[in-house]
């Protein structure tokens, strides 16, 4: 009897490259759709150009000029409109990023449970006066689980602190943008009152 499977051994290997083709064809769809969503972004201000460039040309009384610029400067339009862009990607991203973890959790959980049948095959199969090894060999592997339980956990709270945090600049962003586009609304209107 050999230490070493070759069959687990090769299913390992199917399992890893099972797991690359994964990763890569999330990878390439999260690609396209980004692509889709600059190219809908795109054609929807191509769209509002042109039909800003129409209003313009159709303009045929001085004071249809100045309400005519006066609707083209909504800052809080076009920043409404670039942060629903941001948090569009940013979900996009984070979709991405859990579909993936989740992915290579579970590979390495299977990979965990491979390596665990392998020492208990080393050690039913150790030698006599090889205790001391298989158990020191068991001892690191347990070891180096936790640790990898601590850092996975210390990832995931980091990835949640990163999510709250953009998600609460955004928040702000849109509230500054919409506070500062109502505030420019504001004036043009009150110093034309004077």
């Amino acid at each position: 009897m050999t230490l070493f499977n070759p069959e687990k051994i090769q299913e390992a290997q199917k399992a890893q490259l099972e797991l690359l083709q994964k990763i890569s064809g999330k990878i390439f769809e999260s690609v396209e759709q980004l692509t889709q969503l600059q190219f809908k972004n795109l054609r929807e201000a191509s769209g509002e150009q042109l039909q800003n460039l129409r209003s313009q040309l159709s303009v045929t009384d001085p004071q249809d000029i100045s309400k005519l610029q006066a609707s083209l400067t909504q800052p809080g339009a076009q920043a409404e409109r670039l942060m629903e862009l941001n948090r569009e990607v940013y979900e996009l991203i984070s979709s991405t990023h859990a579909d993936i973890a989740k992915l290579a959790e579970s590979q390495a959980h299977a990979t965990a449970q491979q390596t665990q049948e392998m020492i208990e095959a080393l050690s039913k199969n150790a030698p006599a006066g090889a205790e001391p090894a298989v158990a020191m060999l068991k001892s690191a592997l347990e070891s180096v689980g936790s640790t990898y339980e601590s850092v996975q956990q210390a990832a995931k709270q980091a990835s949640k602190m990163a999510e709250e945090g953009i998600a609460a600049a955004a928040a702000t962003a849109t509230a500054t943008a919409t506070g500062k586009a109502t505030t420019g609304a504001a004036k043009p209107k009150a110093s034309a009152k004077k």
